[in-house]
């Protein structure tokens, strides 16, 4: 089911990210921390109880793991980081502070870099924020999830709904001018009224950013495998469809641009790191399950604290790699661009790489335009707005049809040309 098309739809000249935010995206280093208070009910990141024993072996083992990945990004200079769990403001001042320090000892982080840092409302308090800002970060992001009582504790949210606001209150008050907030919708007990009256709270306080996810039953999570049990229902998909098309024409009347599927920002407060990761660029990654892409190598580090830790310890490999290949390499560029509002665009990628998308793609470009799948962008291609909720449908099509051989709209059988020329319309 695709959600109904706003009244008022985006003009292409507000289809982004911007030109300069995706210029500005040029390396991203995440720090993952796995600790939380408590674990919500639908999360299955790496996480784990907090402890100061816990804490102090975790920071031991960071310390091995950035003298390891250090030499690697010798030269390089990130323009962004991105401090990720968990619940990185769980952490005390004084750990931050060395955590920060960790990083900055073995790492170059531009000037200008944008840093975020993920917060828990409840745990954003005065001496957190000046350490935050003391080591640099300038950029929060915030869970709020909900602002309906009933939706947080069924979540497993252990703040109430009112403390985003006192948190947001805080943060400007420290002189935060970039501030994020996380939203959910379509998860049990959600409906359109309840996402309704969340996004008035939500607008109210004037967020820079904003970031709304459909809801995803995680097996082995509480709430996941509820849903899965079937002990309770998830909202239908076409009422999912409308919670994002009202969503979205919401945050648009109040001046947000939807710039990534679940991602809205107001002019110039593009997520820089996110955009790392979209534009498939080169990005470091320190801590338990995270992920990194360095010099045509993927990575992935141990999920659980305890075997990363372990490895480490024991001067042992922490994670698995994998190296690309062309064909690799064509299928993020198109399942991660296809993400954005501008969809996928030639300038975002050196020419080698993009002629290595045509030559998979090409044929099939051809033939989502043609069906209405995908349209013109400025030098590429995107997924028409109507059908951005189902974009995950409209990427596993392409790639389905990058494997076989299929006919183009006048019958002829169409094999893997190169040579598709994306017509040009405005930015």
């Amino acid at each position: 089911m695709e959600p109904h098309p706003a009244s008022d739809p985006l003009t292409a000249s507000r289809l982004g990210p911007s030109v300069a935010a995706r210029a500005a995206a040029r390396r991203g280093l995440y720090v993952h921390v796995p600790f939380c208070a408590v674990r919500c009910s639908y999360c299955d990141f790496s996480s784990g109880a907090l402890s100061a024993a816990a804490v102090e072996r975790y920071l031991a083992a960071m310390a091995l793991e950035t003298a390891r990945r250090a030499p690697d990004a010798r030269g390089a200079v990130f323009t962004s980081v991105f401090f990720g769990g968990g619940t990185p403001s769980a952490l005390s001042a004084r750990h931050f502070t060395r955590l920060a320090a960790l990083v900055r000892g073995a790492f170059a982080i531009a000037d200008d870099a944008e840093i975020t840092l993920e917060a828990n409302p409840e745990s954003v308090r005065a001496p957190l924020l000046e350490a935050w800002a003391t080591a640099g970060v300038n950029r929060l992001s915030m869970g709020a999830q909900s602002f309906d009582a009933e939706e947080l504790e069924g979540l497993g949210r252990i703040h109430d709904a009112a403390r985003p606001g006192e948190a947001f209150a805080l943060a400007r008050a420290h002189g935060f001018r970039r501030l994020s907030l996380d939203l959910m919708f379509g998860f049990p007990g959600n409906d359109g009224g309840r996402l309704a009256r969340t996004l008035d709270r939500a607008l109210a306080l004037d967020p820079e950013h904003l970031s709304a996810y459909c809801y995803i039953p995680e097996p082995g999570t509480p709430l996941g495998d509820r849903v899965l049990r079937r002990d309770v229902a998830l909202p239908s998909t076409d009422a999912q469809a409308d919670e994002y098309a009202m969503l979205t024409a919401r945050l648009e009347a109040a001046g947000f641009a939807g710039y990534e599927t679940s991602n809205f920002a107001r002019a110039g407060a593009e997520a820089r790191h996110n955009l790392v990761y979209w534009l498939r660029r080169d990005h470091m990654a320190l801590g338990p399950s995270a992920h990194g892409l360095w010099n045509g190598v993927r990575f992935g580090n141990h999920y659980a604290f305890e075997r990363w830790a372990a490895s480490l310890e024991a001067d042992a490999s922490c994670d698995a790699t994998e190296i690309e290949s062309a064909r690799s390499r064509a299928d993020e560029i198109v399942m991660l661009g296809l993400r954005l509002g501008c969809g996928l665009d030639a300038s975002d990628h050196p020419a080698t790489r993009w002629a290595d998308v045509l030559r998979r793609y090409g044929a099939a470009f051809e033939q989502g335009l043609a069906l209405g799948r995908l349209e013109p962008a400025r030098d590429g291609v995107r997924i028409p707005r109507a059908h951005r909720f189902v974009a995950d449908d409209t990427i596993a099509w392409l790639m389905a049809a990058a494997d076989r051989p299929s006919r183009g709209p006048l019958g002829d059988v169409v094999r893997g040309r190169t040579d598709l020329t994306p017509a040009r319309s405005a930015p």
